[in-house]
Order: structure tokens, then C-alpha cells, then sequence
């Protein structure tokens, strides 16, 4: 019960502290603030209202995102035991898929983790739980991971987190003597997922998918999109993350 509620306010934290809410709380705060101090009060309502522009630039975003990685390719997987796919979260209310599958964000990490398989011929676990409701993630991936035609070995269904990823994997694949793993999730959360895994006692080698790379900055770099602000949201979601971690440790 009361690691259900940490983990709920742990989610409420993140949401009050990342994009939209937290440039809007700013600007709120500001109007409110105004009828007292009208100077102080309107600073922070624009300073919210910039900030809120801004995080929702390709360019802002771009850089922001970038600003995670720890690779932009691909580590050498020659000692790798075994591939490790991170769930990125589930979607439902679908006409099909007994109206649950996984997300965008996890196939793609799905179909990098299966080419890898194909490739090196390595065994492959599958993380993901339930985080409020619903199946676990971890049979979702296996079922997509099984259309491509790769097998998951180990399904770990129990996580909610990057953290459990790590330590229920850990224990996973201990049971069969495997430590060094080929990583498979996105860029932006390779650098925060393989310190998980080392403190869980695995040797990660990075195997990331979707690097963004460095473009030429163009006057539409300047206006603002949602895919942009998703982006941005990614991004600090991640450093919000990285520091979390390091705040447990200390």
C-alpha cells in the first residue's frame, strides 16, 4: 500500500513539474500575484507564457533532447549474453488487440530489439508492467515481439518503472548466469536506464534507437508544435528522472 502511494505521488510530482503544467502554474501564479504586485505578477505570468513558447520550439526541444544521450551509436555487442527491450507504455481503448497493445515508443524499441535478435541470435527478455491497469506490458511486447518473428525468453512483467526494469531483470537473468546485456531503448533514456542496470549489477552495453541528429537551424525552428512540446516534455522527463535517481542514492 505504501509503495503503491509513493509511486502515485511520485507521478503527480512529475506532472506538476514538467511541461504544460508547469509554465502554466508560472503564468497562473503571476495573474494571481498581479492585484498586489502588478510588475512582479506579470513577469511571471509572460515568464510562464515564454517558457511554455519556447519548450514548444523544434529548436528548444531538439537541443533539449539531445542533451540526454550518453551514445550516438551502438556499443560493441560481441561479449553481450542477451538483449534487454525496455517497455516505453501501452495503449488502449483500440478496436482490435483485445483493445490494449503497446505503445508507439515500445515498438519501436520492439522492432530495433528484434533486428538486433535476428542479427547476433541472442536470447531476449521483455520489460514492462502495469503501472495503473490493464494487462502487463511485458505480454503485449512479447505478443508484437512474436509478429516480427523473434521469441522473448524471459518475460518480466512485474515493473513500473526504469528502476524495476533493472532490478527484476536482474534477478530474471541472474537464474541463468547472464550479466552483460545489449540494451535496446530509445537515446534520450539510455544514459538513465543503463545506470539502473549497473546498480542492479548487469554490465549494459548501449543499444539505442532513434538518435536525433544535429540539423541546421531554420526560421521554423522558432514556431511552435506539439509535437515539439512532446518532445521537450521527453527530454525533461528524463532529467527529472536522472536526478531522482541520484537524490535515492544520496
Amino acid at each position: 500500500m505504501l509503495a503503491s502511494l509513493l509511486f502515485a505521488l511520485k507521478k503527480l510530482l512529475s506532472i506538476l513539474l514538467l511541461p504544460p503544467v508547469s509554465p502554466l502554474l508560472v503564468s497562473t501564479f503571476g495573474l494571481l500575484l498581479r492585484r498586489r504586485h502588478p510588475r512582479t505578477g506579470m513577469a511571471f505570468a509572460w515568464s510562464g507564457l515564454i517558457a511554455l513558447w519556447l519548450l514548444a520550439t523544434p529548436l528548444v526541444s531538439g537541443w533539449l533532447e539531445r542533451s540526454t544521450y550518453v551514445t550516438d551509436g551502438v556499443a560493441d555487442l560481441s561479449d553481450a549474453q542477451a538483449i534487454v527491450i525496455l517497455g516505453a507504455g501501452t495503449i488502449d481503448n483500440l478496436v482490435d488487440y483485445d483493445g490494449q497493445t503497446v505503445s508507439a515508443f515500445a515498438l519501436e524499441r520492439l522492432r530495433a530489439g528484434a533486428r538486433l535478435a535476428r542479427q547476433t541470435g541472442l536470447p531476449v527478455l521483455v520489460s514492462g508492467g502495469v503501472v495503473w491497469q490493464g494487462q502487463p506490458e511485458a505480454d503485449m511486447m512479447a505478443t508484437a515481439l512474436q509478429e516480427q518473428g523473434v521469441a522473448a525468453r524471459w518475460i518480466e512483467s512485474a515493473s513500473r518503472d526504469t528502476g524495476d526494469n533493472a532490478a527484476l531483470s536482474a534477478v530474471a537473468l541472474g537464474r541463468d548466469g547472464i550479466t552483460r546485456v545489449a540494451l535496446v531503448t530509445h537515446a534520450f533514456h539510455m544514459r538513465r536506464a543503463m545506470e539502473h542496470f549497473r546498480r542492479a549489477g548487469l554490465m549494459p552495453l548501449a543499444a539505442p534507437t532513434l538518435i536525433r541528429r544535429e540539423a541546421s537551424v531554420v526560421a521554423g525552428d522558432l514556431i511552435p508544435t506539439m509535437r515539439a512540446l512532446s518532445q521537450s516534455w521527453v527530454a525533461l522527463h528524463e532529467w527529472l528522472g536522472w536526478v531522482a535517481m541520484n537524490l535515492r542514492v544520496a
